[in-house]
């Protein structure tokens, strides 16, 4: 007969084991689960940046981009109306100012200059003619007084031997009186052929002096005419480079129409667009820093626009430097505008995340291979600077990249 017998103790733990180590198992998981959780979230170090708190001088500066432009600028325009034939320059190109920068015409114009050249050859041979005709009537009244002279002279004569005879009964009274009377009159035609002998100068001045002044105007109206059909190539006026051309060739232009604008490269001023928030304490003769890639140039502010466009103001830099690279207008470029220095404070890298001045800010300072979250009280920001008022203490490295991601974060880990 078989005997019951029970099992050992040993193979009893063995039947068990599996539940033990799944019930092992999930303490484990979640304990490391908690862990985890627990743990500070980490950043990748090539992806931050940081600087360093310091105490010292710190520029209170203002930046701005905006670009170079030429304030001195020559509209070019045509005198008068015609078609456009042939337009010799584009931008960018240097030009004298005796350039011809477009070729036009104009057959009206042209028709009109070669009638004013056939009225004042008409009008200058009527002169010639006119001349002649002068110089006969001149004769005429030489002429005319020499003979009323020799009349006069006669009739004076034979009035003086009748006067001598008379004595002798040769003439009557009577042919003595009408001897008289015909001397009288010879002697009025003799003063009045001298009059008019003495007044001719005068009216042959006055006759030319008319004259002149027909041929002036009509000599004025050729050389007008032909100053216009010669300002049919319009010049440039003055030495620049062209900014732009404002015609095509075959268009019809009436006179006075903008044919190009010209600037002056060698004065050349910088114009900074600033945030209107940023412009408020901005004062002409502020020194300006401006960047131009790698180089430098210094300015100073020498105009304020004081209209807001675009929720910016329009500064205008005057550059001070005395030998300057080579430079053209509409380039771009950058400047930082020095408002003040600031002695003997604590500052920082400017902040990715700092947009205003004044306020409360959340950093981390990196502490070996972590970084905990401070509240620092900013003051003034300049271009790539910060005020620090308090939370900071110099020495402390800060993280200056953004991490508006972890401020519900006490620490972070750096990777």
């Amino acid at each position: 007969m078989d005997v019951k017998r029970s099992p050992s103790r040993k193979r009893r733990w063995l039947k068990r084991a599996p539940a033990l180590l799944l019930f092992v198992t999930v303490v484990a998981l979640t304990a490391m689960a908690f862990a985890v959780l627990d743990r500070p979230p980490a950043v990748d170090g090539e992806r931050i940046w940081t600087g360093p708190a310091e105490r010292g001088e710190m520029l209170h500066e203002v930046s701005a981009s905006g670009r170079l432009v030429a304030p001195r600028i020559r509209a070019v325009t045509n005198r008068n109306a015609g078609v456009v034939e042939e337009v010799l320059v584009l931008p960018g190109d240097r030009v004298d100012a005796d350039d011809t920068l477009v070729v036009m015409s104009s057959p009206q114009l042209e028709e009109e200059l070669t009638q004013a050249r056939w009225d004042l050859a008409a009008a200058e041979a009527e002169e010639a003619v006119e001349e002649v005709e002068a110089e006969n009537r001149q004769l005429d009244i030489i002429a005319q007084l020499a003979s009323a002279e020799a009349e006069y002279t006669g009739a004076l004569m034979e009035l003086q031997a009748q006067q001598e005879l008379s004595e002798a009964q040769v003439y009557s009274a009577i042919e003595l009186e009408r001897q008289r009377l015909r001397v009288e009159q010879l002697k009025k035609r003799l003063e009045a052929e001298q009059a008019r002998f003495d007044r001719s100068p005068r009216f042959r001045a006055a006759k030319e002096s008319a004259t002149e002044a027909r041929l002036s105007r009509q000599r004025d109206q050729v050389a007008h005419l032909e100053s216009l059909v010669e300002q049919l190539q319009v010049r440039a006026g003055t030495a620049g480079v062209i900014q732009e051309v404002n015609i095509t060739e075959g268009e019809q232009l009436s006179a006075g129409a903008l044919v190009a604008r010209i600037v002056d490269p060698s004065h050349l001023i910088a114009q900074l667009s600033v945030p209107e928030r940023e412009a408020a304490d901005i004062l002409p003769g502020f020194p300006v820093t401006l960047e131009l890639g790698q180089t430098k140039i210094s300015g100073e502010v020498a105009r304020i626009d004081p209209v807001a466009a675009d929720r910016s103001i329009t500064v205008d830099v005057a550059l001070t430097d005395e030998n300057l690279p080579t430079l053209r207008p509409d380039q771009s470029i950058s400047g930082r505008i020095e408002l003040d220095r600031l002695d003997d404070v604590v500052h920082i890298p400017r902040p990715s995340s700092l947009r205003e001045e004044n306020q409360s800010a959340t950093l981390f300072v990196v502490e070996d291979d972590v970084a905990r979250r401070v509240t620092v009280e900013i003051g003034r920001l300049s271009a790539t600077r910060a005020e620090v008022r308090s939370g900071l203490a110099p020495g402390e490295q800060v993280i200056l990249a953004d991490m508006s991601d972890y401020e519900d974060r006490e620490v972070v880990r750096i990777e």
